[in-house]
């Protein structure tokens, strides 16, 4: 029989059918011990068991979570905000006890916070432990209590009912590999690696924490994941690591210090997998010198061409910014006053005035990172808190509106003051060479005047800037200038657009004088801004200078000495004494208390809600959140209940206080607003640009 069997198998065909009968029986279904997926609108998530005998004491299993793209729950130790999971299993029957085992954790940068979890997909390896009296029958009754987020955070509860008989013990094969996959995830502990003992040291006057370990030299470190108590809100690390000596920093943003007397503990991710260090605490001798963060292509060569697109995408929305509309309009004047030049004089222009945008980011970001370097605080906007600045730009545009208004003409230098090159030349070159340094200069006015307004991805890809090296920061103020600037790099490919702008003719005299009027309000607006820097009186003398001026433009030897003397006087003003946070406008009825951002955790244990409102007079943006949001009825009526603690700080002068909020928030530019409440104690940060069914559902969220 033997020998017969043998022979048939030797039959090609009578092999083929016997092997598919035999694949066929094995892709049969085994019935195995695994639940139904219960399901929620954001997530699902089913119990898996790997097998059980009867004599099986420890059964492995594995909690499976599958969230929607994009979504995410929390490990153990959750970081800046979020709830670990929790499992309840008292219900359960013929089980003694349950563990729940974690996978190392990811970095989950939401906004600037530090998130530590997972995404899409996770398993939580369990152990399970039958009662001593394996006869007993296996009913798993669980409850899984997780948080999954994306901007919001959905608290899930994931009722799992399983009973475990003779007839579903069977090994499961997939299962089993499945929850092998991530029990491969749980940290080591270190001493297999060969890895010592982390050391911690605190620095309470600077709330950093930084963590040094010696490693064997095949080990690179990725991630670090501390665990301390009490738990305090950790920044992103800068970590070096040179040679075996890893050293890493986090700055200490929230809550409470930790306590160096209590035991803490470390996770490390590892291009060889993650570990779990013991530690040891170690005083602190002299203040920790600061770590300089070491940049990292990996950072994201995605993430930078990310923001580049929002640069790009922020600064052309500038150009329909109230900052920028001036001079966009004398730009247009300007064209239509030259519809006769020709496509390559037209071009010429236009290639100007966005190189006099361009080349003016870049000074501004070269400024910035020479403020970063030396330690200063940097952000978007923050020249106009020095009044040096303000009258500078003031008096430039008063020069501009006085050319406009025709009290003088002349052709060079144009770059200050021959805005719409209406000037009588002598020679056809001095005239190229007006028109170009005119039109430069009217990009680079553009620039200055667009730093104290925000847009859409304007803040996020500022944000981002200032949080980077000097080559990415760069990258990023020269993308906002192209952004700015691509309106009239659009029309220099198409010069011939402009002969579609109506002809020049007498109603330009007046439209010159509308728009002149336009940059006085633009003057105006700017010494209102300085009136909150400088004594009254200043201002006064301030205007009084100007008026002369403005009345003197044809005396040649006033001409540049009134402005000038009129600028350095400023040098010499008093400060104004700082302002009481009252929201100041008559249609504000708010009851505003001053910025203490310390007691903003205080007032959400008491049950409060707390809006924060950082805001500057030298701000457009911020006045029109206010006109079009914040002072509307329904939303003061909200602000002025008793459970509702309304907050403002001003930023119209330097404030380390507002400076280091704003940072721990990972924001370098007003307006900012952010909501904070017993439903959200890690605040709900809101838009740039704020819309009412938006704050009204942050209050109603944050209770």
């Amino acid at each position: 029989n033997g020998i017969f069997v043998l022979r048939t198998l030797k039959s090609p065909y009578i092999f083929t059918v016997i092997l598919s009968v035999l694949l066929f029986l094995l892709s049969l279904p085994v019935i195995a011990a695994t639940s139904d997926w219960v399901k929620t609108p954001y997530g699902q998530a089913r119990l898996l068991v790997a097998g059980v005998l009867d004599e099986q004491k420890i059964i492995t299993a594995g909690l499976e979570l599958e969230m929607e793209k994009g979504w995410k729950t929390y490990w153990r130790t959750p970081g800046s905000a979020g709830i670990p999971p929790k499992l309840l299993w008292q219900d359960s029957q013929g089980i003694e006890d349950i563990e729940l085992f974690y996978p190392a954790p990811h970095r989950l940068d939401f906004q600037g916070f530090q998130l530590y979890g997972y995404k899409d997909r996770v398993i939580f390896p369990l152990t399970i432990t039958r009662t001593s009296d394996l006869s007993l029958p296996i009913k798993l009754s669980l409850d899984a209590r997780l948080l999954i987020c994306r901007e919001l955070c959905i608290p899930a509860s994931f009722a799992i009912d399983l009973e475990l008989n003779k007839g579903n013990q069977a090994p499961d094969i997939e299962a089993a590999f499945a929850i092998d996959q991530f029990k491969a995830k749980i940290p080591l502990p270190a001493k297999l690696a060969n890895i010592p003992s982390a050391y911690l040291t605190l620095d309470q006057q600077q709330k950093r924490l930084q963590v040094e370990i010696e490693l064997p030299e095949n080990i690179k470190v990725q991630d670090l994941f501390p665990e301390l108590k009490p738990e305090p809100e950790l920044g992103k690390p800068i970590i070096q690591q040179q040679g075996n000596r890893l050293k890493a920093q986090f700055p200490i943003l929230r809550k409470k210090l930790p306590d160096p007397e209590q035991k803490a503990g470390l996770v490390i991710r590892t291009n060889l997998g993650a570990y779990k260090l013991d530690t040891q605490w170690q005083a602190l001798s002299s203040p920790l010198i600061p770590l300089e963060p070491v940049a990292s292509n990996e950072a994201s060569n995605e993430t930078l061409w990310f923001m580049l697109l929002m640069a790009l995408a922020g600064g052309l929305i500038l150009n329909l910014m109230p900052c920028v509309l001036p001079v966009l309009s004398i730009k247009v004047l300007h064209l239509i006053k030259h519809q006769e030049l020709k496509p390559h004089q037209i071009r010429t222009s236009f290639l100007a005035t966005a190189l006099g945008i361009i080349s003016s980011f870049a000074v501004l970001a070269a400024i910035m990172i020479a403020l970063k370097a030396s330690g200063q605080a940097i952000g978007w906007g923050i020249q106009f808190q020095q009044p040096l600045f303000i009258s500078a730009l003031a008096i430039a545009v008063i020069l501009f509106a006085a050319n406009l208004w025709g009290r003088f003409e002349f052709s060079l230098p144009g770059f200050m003051s021959n805005v719409g090159n209406f000037s009588q030349t002598t020679t056809q070159e001095t005239n190229k060479q007006s028109s170009w340094f005119s039109s430069f200069a009217q990009g680079a006015l553009a620039t200055l005047l667009a730093t104290p307004c925000s847009a859409p991805f304007l803040g996020t890809a500022i944000g981002f800037a200032f949080a980077q090296d000097a080559p990415q920061l760069l990258a990023i103020f020269i993308t906002m200038g192209i952004g700015l600037a691509l309106p009239y790099l659009v029309l220099m490919l198409r010069p011939e657009w402009v002969h579609k702008l109506p002809k020049a003719g007498p109603w330009m005299h007046t439209l010159k004088k509308v728009l002149s009027i336009g940059l006085l309000i633009t003057a105006t607006w700017l010494l209102w801004v300085l009136s909150d820097l400088v004594v009254f009186w200043g201002i006064g003398l301030l205007v009084l200078l100007l008026l002369v001026w403005w009345f003197t433009t044809k005396i040649k030897a006033s001409f540049w000495l009134l402005p000038i003397l009129t600028w350095l006087s400023v040098s010499q003003m008093p400060m104004a004494p700082p302002p009481i946070p009252t929201g100041g406008e008559v249609t504000d009825q708010i009851h505003w208390q001053s910025f203490k951002p310390k007691d903003i955790q205080g007032y959400v244990s008491s049950g409060k809600v707390v809006f924060v409102d950082i805001t500057a007079r030298w701000c457009v943006t911020c006045v029109a959140n206010k006109l079009a949001v914040i002072h509307t009825e329904q939303v003061q009526k909200q602000l002025n209940t008793p459970e509702v603690i309304a907050m403002q700080g001003d930023w119209t002068r330097p404030d380390p206080v507002i400076s280091r909020f704003l940072n721990n928030h990972q924001r370098f530019g007003i307006p900012f607003n952010a909501v904070y409440g017993p439903g959200a104690p890690q605040g709900i940060l809101l838009g740039e640009i704020l819309s009412q069914d938006e704050l009204l559902q942050a209050i109603d969220q944050a209770r």
